[in-house]
């Protein structure tokens, strides 16, 4: 999202100025709590399944956006037909309908599901060596520890945004982008010609849907097997299948590539190419010079160059990221320290050069304010139950480790908010990747693994979902909805989410053990960011002695790489050159290095197919696109769901559709099957 969205104009709230504004009940309503328990299941769903196969998810803060307007919108239309009295669907009760979802959505990325908690598990230590020591193994966590752990982390993170709102929001003027922009959608589709849009939008994602979803079911027919169906489709060759470059049909990665920026989508593809295509043929023909092992998870082998080039990358990028953020971010605040408008509340109300909307908004800001000392006293609460309840979860790290990151997390939440105030970007990935390197090599003995991964998971749960949490507030603040409600829908939204993401995650566990265990590299849930993570904490612990040879060497030139590429894109951002637009970022070519390129074809037809719909018809192709991604992202993920109970009930595909060489491997195949008519007749 660009940073340059620029605010609403002056007439907005005098649009809604005959319309009461609703009080907390009115805002926070028992309808909204039930829409958001199924919206956010959906979501989570679609959320977990693309995160744990491939790494990354398109921002899905629109698709629940337009859903929640047109679902309680004809709940109320529908009761009023019926004359059934209900209260109106106001723009306060869709912020917090929408709140609530995008928290528990926010729970499934941040809770450990598709990187550090899996990246505990043997099949993902497996990968990268292959005898792991068995005391940093974690492979089963029950599903109360599961609740207990994500309501606490997340929790913790809400805690921290409460006293910081007034100073991000109304005193620094920060733009938080997405929530901007959320809240210029909600007062849009508020007004008659914002719920035609919104009612056009909705009547594309359930064509969409219904296209996705019947493709899905087709496709599960011939499904009966290892490497069967479409999704095993050798488009470019067998040789390049064998590399992982085939087009697997993919509803859900066409859908991302209608919405994620051509630069990820092709720079993604251009990962691909580099590494699968390139580097990895080069470094098979050192074997026996480099390297001797034949191990596809050893890291003494051809694993450990793909492990450590990919995390050079993206650490790489990381640090400069968060330095570029953090310089960014102490110049933009001492500029603003040393303006004549401190931002003092009654200073700011009886301005003069404020307009009707900018009165209006902070009279509502600051009727509902919360006290800081209650939010304070409730981190320090929380923290504390952290310290005895994670390492009671994990045993591997110790209750002061627990405390040292829980004192040094409002640093770096503040440091995060603030970029992600001015960019609409959270580096807290990258904080997390920090702690799990620190945690790893402060403790430097068996469990350390695990103890740097519980490190990350309670560093990015707070980052990522204050940084969100942040954005929601300037959304209510912008729409006139009290700061209490807003802070009510977080609240829930991560009760909900901490129930609803483990029992999908243990539904999608106990699927994936027919075929291939979750975080293992044949399985439909390889998790490719979790191994990521475990071998920073490996190499945290010491564990760099063990590489091939010439791998650090290697890194250190991908290092100097890296660096060069982003100091130009940095350049060039900064300059406004158009080179700016052709430059990806490292870790988005990072990412294939780990997963294939499977998903990357599949993503890049997606913005192949929008590029040429915007040149023929750019209106249609703004309003349309994401709606038609989420269609097709929905149709397929909520597919799964009947697939994973016929799952259960060992209900298997009938056809298993392959595809093989011609030549010999035809006439043994046509053997073997005429021998099994025989013996049928």
């Amino acid at each position: 999202m660009d940073a340059t969205i620029g605010e609403f104009s002056p007439s907005v709230e005098r649009s809604f100025e005959s319309e009461p504004c609703p009080g907390f009940w009115g805002q926070v309503t028992l309808r909204s709590m039930a829409v958001a328990v199924v919206l956010g299941f959906v979501f989570c769903l679609i959320t977990l399944r693309i995160h744990m196969r491939t790494g990354i998810v398109g921002a899905l803060n629109m698709p629940a956006n337009i859903l929640s307007f047109f679902i309680l919108k004809n709940m109320v239309g529908l009761l009023r037909r019926y004359g059934i009295a209900v209260a109106p669907f106001t723009r306060q009760e869709n912020i917090f309908l929408q709140t609530c979802v995008i928290t528990c959505v926010n729970i499934a990325l941040t809770g450990g599901f598709a990187t550090n908690i899996v990246a505990m598990n043997s099949e993902v230590a497996k990968t990268l060596v292959d005898n792991p020591d068995p005391r940093d193994i974690v492979d089963h966590i029950s599903i109360g520890q599961y609740i207990l752990y994500l309501s606490l982390t997340g929790l913790a993170g809400i805690m921290l945004v409460i006293p910081l709102m007034k100073a991000m929001i109304v005193d620094y003027r920060l733009l938080f982008p997405s929530g901007t922009v959320v809240a210029q959608l909600v007062n849009t589709f508020h007004t008659p010609q914002g719920a035609y849009v919104a009612k056009l939008q909705v009547a594309t994602i359930t064509k969409a849907f219904v296209g996705s979803f019947s493709w899905a079911v087709f496709q599960w027919f011939y499904t009966g097997g290892g490497d069967c169906g479409f999704q095993a489709f050798p488009m470019f060759g067998l040789e390049l299948y064998k590399r992982r470059f085939f087009f697997d049909f993919s509803a859900t990665y066409i859908g991302l590539g209608l919405i994620i920026p051509y630069i990820i989508s092709f720079g993604l593809l251009f990962g691909a190419i580099i590494s699968w295509g390139v580097l990895y043929p080069f470094l098979e023909s050192k074997k026996g010079q480099w390297y001797l092992t034949d191990s596809p998870t050893s890291l003494n082998g051809l694993n450990g160059y793909k492990v450590f080039i990919g995390v050079t990358m993206i650490i790489t990028e990381g640090i400069f990221n968060f330095v570029t953020l953090v310089t960014a971010s102490l110049i933009d605040l001492h500029k603003k320290r040393n303006e004549s408008d401190t931002g003092i509340s009654k200073h700011i109300i009886k301005n003069p050069s404020l307009n009707y909307d900018d009165r209006k908004r902070l009279e509502v800001f600051f009727a509902d304010q919360i006290p800081a000392f209650g939010p304070i006293a409730g981190y320090v609460v929380i923290a504390t139950i952290c310290t005895i309840a994670i390492p009671w979860i994990f045993n591997h790290i110790k209750f002061y480790h627990v405390a040292a990151v829980y004192t040094i997390l409002p640093v770096f939440t503040f440091c995060n908010m603030y970029g992600t105030g001015l960019t609409d970007w959270s580096v807290a990935p990258t904080y997390g990747k920090f702690m799990i390197f620190v945690t790893a090599a402060w403790i430097a003995e068996p469990g350390a693994v695990v103890a740097s991964l519980v490190a990350c998971g309670i560093t990015m749960a707070a980052l990522n979902v204050s940084s969100q949490a942040m954005g929601d507030l300037k959304s209510g603040y912008l729409t006139l909805t009290s700061p209490r409600s807003v802070v009510a829908g977080h609240i829930y939204g991560v009760i909900i989410g901490s129930i609803i993401n483990p029992c999908i995650f243990l539904l999608f566990q106990a699927n994936a053990k027919g075929t291939a265990p979750i975080g293992s590299k044949d399985s439909e849930y390889p998790c490719p960011a979790a191994g990521v993570y475990r071998a920073i904490g490996l190499i945290g612990r010491g564990g760099v002695k063990e590489l091939p040879d010439y791998c650090v060497a290697i890194s250190l030139i991908t290092c100097f790489i890296t660096l060069s590429v982003e100091t130009l894109r940095l350049v060039s951002q900064r300059k406004d050159w158009k080179l700016q637009y052709y430059i990806p970022c490292t870790t988005t070519v990072a990412l294939p290095f780990f997963t294939g390129a499977t998903f990357t074809i599949d993503m890049s037809l997606g913005s192949v197919l929008l590029f040429i719909w915007t040149k023929v018809d750019r209106q249609s192709a703004g309003m349309l696109a994401s709606a038609i991604a989420a269609g097709l992202i929905c149709g397929d993920g909520i597919w799964y769901l009947p697939t994973a109970i016929l799952g259960i009930f060992n209900v298997q595909p009938p056809i298993c559709m392959k595809f093989i060489a011609s030549g010999k491997q035809v006439e043994i195949v046509d053997s073997f099957l005429s021998t099994l008519q025989k013996q049928s007749k």
